[in-house]
């Protein structure tokens, strides 16, 4: 249909195919294959002038609405592209709230004030389509591959415990290790820890208090409730103050990938390649600390 409008707008082949940047003879075999197409002819031709035929009087008032509505679509695409506005929803984590997400959307909507972000904050894996988000931060292995996954980073979990916990024992260490309270996540439950020599302790005891998150978690080791197994990114700052403290050093968890998940077909707009490129850069200062 462009072709058809140069033609119309050049008022011949020969001019319409050098507006276009195309040969005559691809002009006419597009004309041809538009009408073969449409099963009518649009065009009385001959050496000197075109005519619209009735069909194509009709057709050139519907041709000419479609382009014009097409041409505004790229240039609103254009703007948008250039200056990201709306909706914007993505799906995170709890802990990756205050270091890492939230943090990243401020800096964002500074930049692109008429952006409406939707963060939804859930250790629960939410559905890209089921719940129209753009993006979910999602960690460990995916089983849904329909979406693109595009790797953050890799967790590392230590375990941590409060020094108000701490002077609550006489000790910690492999041997007692089953009976001291251990705070315990949905995802954890008979997990393993390794040494470097390979010694592995089980993340167990005869007292274990259930959260659902890794802030409640991180919360309960602050108030002294027992000891949890944590991503060492969302505690590093607690460990520096000396607010938590590490507990056997030598054994750590599983290490687990983190990934952005889009259902993008093609190249991702660009609030959320902003948005990803920010979030692996703010996911390795922190891993860095």
């Amino acid at each position: 249909m462009l072709v058809f409008d140069e033609v119309l707008k050049q008022g011949s082949f020969t001019a319409a195919a050098e507006s276009l940047g195309h040969t005559k003879s691809s002009v006419s075999q597009y004309i041809n294959q538009l009408e073969s197409g449409l099963g009518v002819k649009l065009l009385n031709r001959s050496t000197r002038q075109l005519n619209l035929t009735a069909a194509g009087q009709q057709f050139a008032k519907r041709s000419q609405q479609l382009t014009e509505l097409l041409t505004l679509s790229m240039e609103e695409l254009s703007d948008f592209e250039s200056s990201p506005s709306g909706r914007l929803a993505i799906t995170a984590p709890h802990g990756f709230d205050a270091p890492l997400v939230t943090p990243i959307m401020a800096q964002l909507c500074q930049q692109y004030p008429k952006l409406l972000p939707e963060l939804s904050y859930t250790d629960v894996r939410l559905d890209l389509l089921q719940h129209k988000l753009d993006m979910a931060i999602s960690v460990g292995e995916q089983q849904d591959s329909a979406y693109h996954a595009i790797l953050i980073g890799t967790l590392d979990s230590v375990l941590v415990a409060s020094p108000k916990y701490i002077a609550t024992v006489d000790s910690i260490n492999e041997d007692n290790f089953a009976k001291q309270s251990l705070i315990i996540l949905p995802w954890q439950n008979k997990k393993q820890l390794t040494n470097g020599q390979g010694k592995q302790l089980n993340f167990q005891s005869n007292r274990q208090l259930k959260m659902n998150t890794s802030t409640s978690a991180i919360n309960s080791v602050k108030c002294g409730m027992g000891i949890a197994l944590v991503p060492t990114i969302f505690v590093q700052d607690e460990l520096n103050k000396g607010i938590l403290l590490p507990v056997l050093e030598s054994f750590t968890g599983e290490k687990r990938d983190v990934y952005a998940l889009h259902s993008y077909q093609q190249q991702l707009p660009l609030v959320l390649r902003l948005f990803v490129n920010k979030l692996k850069d703010a996911f390795a200062q922190l891993a860095r600390c």
